[in-house]
């Protein structure tokens, strides 16, 4: 920590109270949706709303600091986590959580420019250790926010819930509101689309990954609610427990990253991954299913480790678009594996969790298969916005 400067200490801040904002609700989301109505399968399609609007706001998310400076970007969109835990906050049925879905979406358009504020406020050497750092703080705010959620749901209802989240988000936009700005002149750099097709291998990889993030993850609580009957104050038990998880993995892959290189870190987050998903479907107790929350918090991990990784991977291509083009790409498995968990949980409610076996299985096949993988190899730091884009 003593390595980051005054600016990426207070995202760190505005990162952990929004993630404790989040955390609050997050987990207990879909539950909550079932409560109003939702069947199996809208549950998927609810989270498949939510994923597409989120990758899709990276386009213009990327777009925009070719306009404007990163800080204005940034803070400006934060501030729309605002009017979506108020819109979720006054959902009276399931069809009515979509507004505050799609405007939390939203609230991801400044991904690219945060992203690329973290990536040029960092020495080359650390910056997939400051980007897992720093996103990694998301999940520490999910650490502590689900047990009280849990809690304040069970007695309260869910819709304090929201209301709590919400004073969260403010808390966290001002906190953004206080950093400084940086240099990023990204419309000088020319480039062209062309310039991605040397990372088709990369992409395929992370497609393939991030679907068997999405086609699980929204539906291990209520996995554990329908199966396993388990309540609100259990749910943000297992949520806090899978957020420690996600924590000291995205650290730890991270730092193995930016040590042994990509392949490394990768296949740690599957190897966790799989021995998660594999403990939640044959677990019979809550110890087991504790311990197989906490290695399900490499679902999270495996996003935040990504990005640690795709800041080098797009040479030729301006940071924020390289962010945002990826993010955008990846909505694809986000958002169709979130819809084909829904159709595959409303068949049967572990065949989500098979299929997370089956794909992390074939990429981690496919990582020690040898030669060159697409996440083997780290390129260097030349052709990007050019040394003098840092500090």
């Amino acid at each position: 920590m003593r390595h980051l400067d005054r600016d990426l200490r207070l995202t760190i801040l505005a990162v952990l109270l929004y993630g404790l904002g989040v955390g609050l609700f997050l987990q207990l989301l879909w539950v909550y949706a079932l409560s109003l109505g939702s069947s199996r399968f809208t549950l998927g399609v609810l989270n498949a709303i939510m994923l597409a609007t989120m990758a899709a706001a990276n386009i213009p998310g990327a777009w925009a600091p070719r306009r404007f400076r990163l800080k204005p970007v940034i803070v400006a969109v934060w501030w729309l986590t605002v009017p979506a835990g108020l819109a979720l906050f006054l959902a009276p049925s399931w069809p009515w959580l979509i507004p505050g879905l799609v405007i939390f979406g939203l609230s991801f358009a400044n991904t690219p420019a945060m992203k690329s504020y973290i990536y040029l406020k960092s020495e080359p050497s650390r910056v997939a250790g400051n980007l897992t750092i720093v996103l990694g703080t998301y999940p520490v705010g999910l650490i502590v926010a689900p047990l009280v959620g849990g809690q304040v749901a069970a007695h309260l209802g869910m819709r304090v819930v929201f209301l709590i989240s919400t004073a969260f988000f403010v808390l966290s936009s001002l906190t953004i509101t206080l950093i400084r700005d940086t240099h990023y002149h990204s419309a000088e750099t020319p480039w062209s689309l062309r310039s991605l097709s040397r990372n088709r291998r990369y992409l395929v990889f992370f497609l393939a990954g991030f679907l068997a993030v999405y086609v699980g993850q929204a539906f291990i609580n209520p996995y554990l609610s329908q199966v396993h009957h388990q309540g609100y104050a259990a749910l943000g038990v297992y949520s806090s427990l899978a957020a420690l998880g996600a924590a000291a993995l995205t650290l730890a892959m991270g730092r193995a990253t930016d040590l042994y290189g990509p392949r490394v870190g990768i296949a740690g987050v599957l190897v966790f991954l799989l021995a998660g998903t594999v403990l939640l479907l044959v677990g019979w107790n809550p110890v087991v299913w504790a311990l197989a929350m906490v290695f399900c918090g490499s679902f999270e991990a495996l996003r935040f480790v990504a990005a640690g990784i795709v800041g080098d991977s797009f040479e030729g291509v301006p940071l924020a678009w390289g962010y945002g083009i990826f993010d955008a790409v990846m909505g694809l498995p986000m958002a169709g594996g979130a819809v084909l968990g829904g159709i595959l949980y409303r068949a049967g409610y572990a065949l989500p969790f098979v299929l997370v076996v089956v794909v992390s299985v074939g990429l981690l096949v496919a990582l020690l298969a040898g030669g060159r993988s697409p996440a083997g190899e780290r390129p260097s730091h030349t052709g990007r916005d050019g040394p003098q884009a840092r500090h």
